[in-house]
This record gives structure tokens, C-alpha cells and sequence, in this order.
């Protein structure tokens, strides 16, 4: 079986999902890139972990001498991103590997350069697409709009668990463990209530696992969507299931922009989540869902999230 190497693999979210689905396929096999660490992780049962330096070429070119196809999913935060994304890009083309994917799995080119934490992602893709008109490397890049799982923050207990499947952050936009709960809803410049796509975490593992059978990608943007609704919608259904009574925040761009210039330029993470707010404005949260069409998987809907996690 041809193998993937799976960068950042041994993660409780995006290299689970994707571990787990790759185990229902059969048709590849998984090797985890890690770095060494003075506690690693262990590895998965009958899954080979190689340790990497991803300041290193040598160390990069040698642990992919026989792989396949490369799936980035490391989050690093920093300068250091590009650099080892570009690193790990060429290294695996000095070490014949057919594919890549960078790290990506948040939104679509467009709108990622209205959000400064995520551009390093833009200025990586364009280096990747480079190397694909060269024609030394088959490439894509998987957004997926924003996790589904941010639906189960407040659930509690053992199925709060379950629903987040390894997301550890807080809520955004949609507050379900707050008292009342609200919703944040950044509003069109007419007022109207923008989409946005959400996808389960398990369901972009699987619609990766898919990715793979295909014979090019084309160094393209190869989307997927577990659901595109409005958020009238999600907010309808959140009350339905939740129980809950839901207030809505409406938020116009005006006062977006009013509130990111009182934001200091170093506080990246405050800056990010009211740039995407903005970007949702625009409809930028909004994901079309290629691989929807072209791979055989059934993603998780909103309303079935909500309805197995908190009814």
C-alpha cells in the first residue's frame, strides 16, 4: 500500500480524524511526522511515528524517502510556520514524493487574507502552487470552514467530550455554554444575516481519506462542506435543541472595524476572531464543497450535530 505521511499526525483533532479514517479505508498506510519532543506522544497502535527537525532538510528528506503523498496538519504559531512548511514542501519534493497539502482547514484563500493570523497560509499556498506549475509536485489545499464542534462547547460531561472530538478552544460566535446564551452575529452591509460552513472535525478526517483516491488534485482548492446554512437557521435550530432561549448580537461591519482598531497589533488571537467576524460579514465563512461532490462521503449536518449531542 502506498504510504501518506501525515505532518503534526500525533494531534487529538485534525491528525486523529484523519488517522481514524484512513483505518476504515485500508488503502493506505499512515506514517506520523513528529517532532522530538523530551515526552512524546505514543504512537497509535500499528501506526510508525518518525521524528523530523523541521528546521532540518536532511532530517525532512530522510523520514520521506518512501512516501506517497504528504498531509500537513501542524499548527505552529509564529514566523516559524512558513518556514517549516516550506521546508517540509521541499523536502518532499527532493525526496520523490508525488503529493502535498499544507496545513489549511479554515477558509477559503480569499477570506483567510482578511484575517493577519491566517495570511501565512496564503503566502505558503502560493509557494506550493509554484512548484505545481513546475511541475515538480501534485498539490491541494482542504478548507473547511469553521468546526462543527464549536456547537458542543456546553454540553458537559462525557458527551461534551464526544461532540468536541479533541478541540480544546473556547467558543466563537456561537456561545451555547453562556448565560443567557448568544449568538454573535455580524450582519451584511444590508443588514441581512450572512452563511457560513461548518464541518465536524471526524468529517474532514474523512473527506481527506477520500481526497487520496483521487489520481490529481491539480493544485487546486479542493473544499468540503459537512453543512452551509444561514444563521437565522443555526440559530433556530440551537434554541430547538438546546433548549435553550437564544440571544442574537446583531454586529455591523461599522462596529467591527471600530472594535479591531481598538485592538492592539499584538494581540493576534483577539485581532483573529474579529477579522473573521468580518470576513463572515462578507461571506467569507462560506466554503464550496468540491470534494462534496466528487468523493462518496456523507458528512454530519448541523441540525443531526445538535440533535445527538444535545437533545
Amino acid at each position: 500500500m502506498p504510504k501518506v505521511a501525515i505532518a503534526g499526525g500525533s494531534s487529538p483533532t485534525l491528525g486523529a480524524s484523519i488517522l481514524a479514517a484512513l483505518s476504515t479505508t485500508h488503502n493506505w498506510t499512515p506514517v506520523i511526522l513528529s517532532r522530538q519532543t523530551n515526552n512524546p506522544k505514543p504512537s497509535p497502535p500499528g501506526i510508525e511515528t518518525r521524528y523530523v527537525d523541521y528546521t532540518s532538510h536532511t532530517s525532512l528528506v530522510a523520514a520521506l524517502k518512501d512516501i506517497d503523498t504528504v498531509l500537513s496538519v501542524v499548527l505552529i504559531p509564529g514566523p516559524e510556520s512558513i518556514t517549516y512548511q516550506l521546508n517540509l514542501l521541499n523536502a518532499a519534493i527532493e525526496a520523490g514524493c508525488r503529493r502535498f497539502a499544507p496545513s489549511e482547514f479554515a477558509l477559503c484563500e480569499q477570506a483567510q487574507a482578511q484575517v493577519d493570523l491566517l495570511q501565512s497560509k496564503n503566502v505558503v499556498w502560493e509557494a506550493v502552487k509554484g512548484k505545481v506549475e513546475e511541475g515538480l509536485i501534485d498539490a491541494a489545499r482542504f478548507p473547511c470552514g469553521m468546526f462543527m464542534n464549536y456547537l458542543g462547547i456546553g454540553i458537559g460531561g462525557e458527551k461534551e467530550k464526544e461532540a468536541r472530538a479533541g478541540f480544546a478552544e473556547g467558543a466563537f460566535l456561537v456561545h451555547l455554554d453562556a448565560e443567557p446564551a448568544y449568538v454573535v452575529l455580524p450582519v451584511r452591509a444590508d443588514g441581512s444575516a450572512p452563511s457560513l460552513t461548518l464541518t465536524d472535525i471526524r468529517d474532514v478526517g474523512r473527506f481527506v481519506a477520500a481526497a487520496l483516491e483521487m489520481e490529481e488534485w491539480g493544485g487546486r482548492e479542493l473544499g468540503m462542506a459537512g453543512d452551509t446554512l444561514g444563521f437565522e437557521e443555526l440559530i433556530r435550530l440551537c434554541e430547538r435543541y438546546t433548549g435553550k432561549k437564544v440571544e442574537v448580537r446583531r454586529v455591523t461591519m461599522q462596529r467591527l472595524e471600530e472594535r479591531l482598531k481598538a485592538i492592539p497589533d499584538g494581540d493576534v488571537l483577539k485581532r483573529m476572531d474579529c477579522q473573521i467576524a468580518m470576513a463572515c460579514a462578507r461571506d467569507g465563512s462560506v466554503v464550496p464543497g468540491v470534494l462534496n461532490e466528487v468523493c462518496n462521503v456523507q458528512p454530519v449536518k448541523v441540525e443531526e450535530f445538535l440533535r445527538k449531542y444535545w437533545r
